[in-house]
């Protein structure tokens, strides 16, 4: 129960051991009260705490009353506040024990009569109480339930009280029934506690076994060297305490030292993101089936996530084929880092889209306040632009994924400045948001076709029953990202808990603007050739007919000044030149000039022939091929670039494994992507020089043909024909 602000002056009452004390005089450090027998008292301000009661006011208490006090229930406390005033009443005349505080017609001469024995006054107390319960509904159905024998009152029930509180002050009028079996261990003195748990902490397996008197007896010299030897202890409960600490240890040594051991690998506390940049990412199988449209067939897919603890915020989100690898990993860092935009207009919504840091994110006006799960807060509505915010991490939670520990990715948070921070194996629990996230993705899931359930015991016979479409990939991840932006970030996300009003029902976005309050607006890189410095670099050779690698000659003008470059321009005693690779389309490269720092695309001088996937599995068996034919000795410089489209077409025709298939599935969906990643940059770029009509989308395309850049349909050319 949290601490409440109240204010005191002369006369106000204070809730004391001993019943109602009344302020009489105010000093430097103490405050003066009167009690009800008329005896005064100092009492430190320090110790007079606020404490709100059943009717939702505040009261001041004595400090001695805590926490004991505001542990009790409600009804408990307004039982025992009743009987107060009974006693009060029988003794001093008045209900409050003060004059000052009497109630109209107090006080009553038959019940505060002094000519009157205290037994006869108790004898009237008891008549009126009777009286008073007779007219209580609920006192006359707790009888007719049985609950209580009858309605009224005993005068030596009233005697009973009168005696408890002079015994024990308010403490005595508590039903001792009410409260039986509840005492809890805060109860014991906490430094007390701090002392057991200390005593107990030496017992992890090595040090011999000792009885409780042993332990109970260290506990109180320790206690008197702490100068607590006048600390109270309740016998039984300190007991109870202490075997209840004892057993948690484990009974033989043996067990006390695995326990121990146990707790010294196990998390006790959860890790303190309170920073918006503190990121977790994992990969999950989509429970969804995806639609090969070369092969036509259903095929799996894998999701990966990045989100923001401390926020809860979907900051990445990206579809890959089975399995996902270290490049897609550090892409989707790159995701994290740019903010985006989708815009919703009527019933068309486009997928994401490049953007600046966003200024439209303060959402603190917003009443915080929602009674349904998932909300639309009031004067929004679904249309217009939503943002995905982006952020330069400070550190990554993962696991011990091999795409997490590539070479690749390490270089990239190397690069960065990321901590890297490594669950333990087979424990999920260290990764819990991403985890839980995973769990989130069923409602995105479950009204598409081909959905097949969390597990085999959801599964149905036959996945695509339904007779629907399946979706493409890049249309599962258009989903997906629409589902986080229109849903999961405009709804009340209970694991998020706002600081000082941990009543406040809050969505990511909503957190993540609470948490600008402190850390300022976060500045993530934002220019349109960041995509490239995720991407592997290649050291080449520049020379008169362009650059050569992997049996491919990639040229532009851009390399015009380069071709008789000094050694060490770029590299020490070379006069190699580093390009950015992308394995996912080897069609083209790209170089960064080191006088603007822009990117420029360097394209395979055959490109113009290709209407294909060319990723780099896709080429390396290419080669393969030609190496099965004869190799190099069979081919001229100038028939090079034909065979390799010669095998690359009927590398994607012809009937091959099931592995085989899965590959080249894959290298064709990395392509895709590819396309659309450098496409945006591109588009990004042209923005950022005034030449783009300020809007940037992924897919958006460069060629008038079909939006996967090919006819799915046609037969794939005969390119063994071309050019002979």
């Amino acid at each position: 129960m949290t601490q409440a602000k109240v204010g005191l002056a002369i006369g106000d009452r204070v809730l004391g051991e001993d019943g109602y004390l009344v302020v009489v005089q105010f000093g430097r450090h103490t405050v003066m009260f009167e009690t009800s027998v008329g005896a005064r008292r100092e009492v430190p301000y320090n110790e007079i705490k606020g404490v709100p009661v059943c009717d939702g006011r505040a009261t001041p208490v004595i400090a001695a009353l805590e926490p004991w006090w505001s542990g009790l229930s409600a009804p408990i406390r307004r039982d025992a506040l009743d009987k107060l005033e009974v006693v009060m009443e029988v003794l001093s005349g008045y209900r409050a024990g003060f004059a000052r505080f009497a109630q109209p017609g107090e006080p009553y001469s038959n019940v505060s009569d002094p000519g009157l024995s205290e037994t006869r006054r108790c004898e009237a107390m008891a008549r009126q109480l009777a009286f008073e319960r007779e007219s209580d509904r609920q006192v006359l159905r707790r009888v007719a339930h049985g609950e209580l024998q009858s309605a009224g009152v005993g005068a030596s029930t009233v005697q009973t009280w009168i005696r408890a509180w002079r015994a024990e002050g308010l403490r005595g009028l508590v039903d001792k029934r009410a409260t039986k079996g509840r005492r809890g261990f805060d109860e014991l003195d906490e430094r007390v506690r701090e002392i057991a748990d200390d005593v107990l902490a030496r017992f992890d397996g090595d040090i011999s076994k000792v009885n409780t008197t042993t332990i109970e007896a260290d506990i109180r010299l320790q206690m008197k060297a702490d100068g607590l030897s006048d600390v109270v202890l309740p016998q039984r409960l300190f007991q109870e305490y202490l075997s209840e600490r004892q057993r948690a240890l484990g009974r033989s040594t043996r067990a006390q030292r695995s326990r121990h051991l146990r707790r010294k690998a196990s998390a006790h506390t959860s890790f303190p993101a309170m920073h918006p940049s503190h990121v977790a990412i994992d990969a999950t199988r989509a429970d969804v089936l995806v639609w090969d449209e070369l092969r036509e067939r259903p095929v799996s897919v894998e999701i990966l996530t990045a989100i923001s603890v401390a926020t809860r915020v979907v900051v990445g989100l990206r579809v890959t084929p089975r399995s996902g690898n270290a490049l897609e990993a550090g892409l989707l860092l790159y995701d994290v880092m740019r903010p985006m935009s989708m815009l919703v207009d009527g019933t068309t919504v486009d997928d994401w889209r490049w953007c600046g840091v966003p200024e439209s994110l303060d959402l603190s006006e917003v009443a915080v306040h929602r009674s349904p799960k998932r909300i639309i807060p009031p004067g929004q509505s679904l249309q217009g632009v939503h943002h995905k915010p982006g952020v330069r991490p400070s550190s990554i939670r993962c696991d011990h994924g091999s795409v997490f520990l590539s070479e690749h990715f390490i270089a990239l948070l190397r690069d960065f400045g990321i901590d890297l921070m490594l669950s333990r194996g087979s424990k999920p629990t260290d990764n819990p948001h991403v985890e839980r996230w995973h769990e989130t993705l069923q409602r995105a899931y479950q009204q598409l076709p081909g959905y097949k359930g969390r597990n085999v015991a959801e599964r149905g016979r036959k996945v695509d029953a339904t007779g629907d479409k399946l979706l493409t990939a890049p249309e599962l991840e258009r989903h997906l990202r629409r589902f986080v932006a229109l849903d999961y970030h405009r709804s009340w996300h209970e694991g998020l808990v706002l600081p000082g009003a941990p009543s406040a029902r809050l969505t990511p976005l909503e957190m993540w603007d609470a948490m600008h309050e402190v850390t300022g607006r976060l500045h993530v890189p934002q220019h349109p050739d960041l995509i490239y410095q995720f991407l592997p670099i290649r050291w080449l050779t520049i020379g008169h007919a362009g650059v050569e690698y992997k049996n491919l000659v990639y040229d532009a003008p851009v390399l015009a000044e380069f071709r008789d470059v000094r050694r060490g321009a770029f590299q020490a005693d070379s006069r190699k030149a580093p390009f950015h690779y992308d394995p996912r389309d080897v069609s083209r490269i790209w170089f960064r000039h080191p006088d603007t720092g822009r990117i420029h695309e360097i394209p395979w001088k055959a490109r113009h022939l290709l209407d294909m996937p060319m990723g780099d599995w896709m080429h390396e068996r290419a080669l393969a091929r030609i190496a099965e034919r004869g190799g190099n000795t069979a081919l001229n410089r100038k028939s090079t670039w034909r065979q390799i489209i010669a095998e690359l077409g009927q590398l994607t025709s012809a009937e091959e494994t099931a592995e085989a298939r899965a590959k080249g599935y894959a290298a064709r969906l990395r392509w895709e992507q590819a396309q659309r990643d450098h496409a945006e940059a591109a588009e990004a770029a042209a923005m950022f020089d005034g030449d783009q009509d300020g809007v940037v989308t992924p897919l958006r395309r460069r060629r008038a043909e079909a939006d996967d850049g090919f006819d799915l349909d046609a037969e794939w050319p005969d390119y063994d024909e071309v050019g002979d």
